[in-house]
């Protein structure tokens, strides 16, 4: 089961993503609508703006990992499965045949062109090689374990 170094090294490494790929978005933004964005006004738009709705499923996921992972060992083994599910699943390449969720539709041309984005998906990957995989990985079951790490996330934030 990970330990807490693995727990960090994962939570390292999603945040790293996500700089990358909102550094990404925010070049991409700038340029298609002839801007140069402040920091405040990029955070502004992160949060509220349809351009960037595609990331907030990667926030909210580093969100609920950040909230689990000061859990008792009991509950972070238990929940292992679940983080594996959800972050694999994420950033899982999209079936052929299936047009994919709207952030594998950005994210993985930018996989496929862009040094950063290869780079910490990577490390992603490499940051999960350890954790145990769910026992079901078909569509239905990956979504019921990522519902359940946002329950227990929500529970542990309502506690604290």
């Amino acid at each position: 089961m990970p330990e807490a170094a693995d727990w960090q090294q994962l939570a390292s490494a999603l945040r790293e993503l996500h700089r990358v790929l909102m550094e990404r978005a925010r070049r991409d933004y700038e340029r298609e609508h002839n801007v140069k964005l402040s920091p405040v006004e990029q955070l502004r738009l992160l949060t509220t703006d349809p351009y960037f709705d595609w990331l907030r499923g990667l926030s909210e996921l580093m969100v609920d990992i950040d909230l689990v992972r000061e859990a008792e060992q009991p509950v972070l083994d238990e929940l292992a499965p679940a983080v594996r599910a959800a972050v694999d699943h994420l950033v899982a390449a999209p079936n052929q045949s299936e047009p994919g969720d709207a952030f594998a539709r950005h994210y993985w041309p930018y996989v496929q062109d862009d040094p950063h984005v290869v780079m910490a998906h990577a490390d992603v990957k490499r940051a999960l090689a350890t954790w145990p995989r769910p026992q079901n990985t078909d569509a239905a079951s990956l979504l019921h374990e990522r519902h359940r790490l946002t329950e227990k996330a929500r529970h542990r934030a309502r506690n604290r």
